[in-house]
């Protein structure tokens, strides 16, 4: 059995118009938000053994916060260009390609992808994912590749402003 785990990305800052979106740090709020819902992950035991994130700066902000609650260093996640913004096809064909020694893969990334992945994934999965939100699914596979016989449970639906 594998599991897997979505997070959107803390929430970005706009302050800057003149900024690339690429380029956009966490503000105040996501800056909050990341170190709480990582530690609310560990209190869960829903810790990945590998991290794939999006290379964009708030995702790498959001990862670091992550990395560190889990404690985990920088073996444990690959930077990876094609997740900013990606499809949820995008994202589908990287988790696919996780190690099959890895039992419990996140991937950090942006909307609209994750949302669609995770409706496609499962359908209890919710139609909206605020900012720093973790989907986390069960699959019933020893490899990330998705069979149609593969079953997939969610497991886990949590966001910041859920208390």
């Amino acid at each position: 059995m594998k599991q897997l785990t979505l997070l959107r990305h803390a929430k970005s800052s706009w302050a800057d118009a003149a900024q690339q979106d690429y380029d956009r740090p966490l503000n105040d709020r996501g800056l909050r938000d990341a170190p709480m819902m990582a530690q609310r992950l560990v209190e869960q035991a829903c810790i990945p053994d590998f991290i794939l994130c999006s290379s964009a700066q708030r995702t790498r902000q959001t990862a670091q916060f992550f990395l560190d609650a889990f404690q985990l260093d920088g073996n444990n996640i690959s930077y990876v260009d094609a997740l900013y913004l990606a499809s949820p096809g995008t994202l589908l064909e990287h988790i696919q390609q996780g190690d099959s020694a890895i039992n419990h893969l996140m991937i950090i990334a942006h909307n609209p992808g994750l949302e669609s992945l995770g409706r496609q994934l499962h359908h209890s999965a919710p139609s909206q994912l605020p900012t720093c939100a973790v989907l986390s699914f069960t699959l019933s596979s020893d490899s990330f590749v998705i069979q149609p016989d593969t079953e997939i449970d969610l497991v886990l639906h949590d966001y910041p402003k859920n208390t």
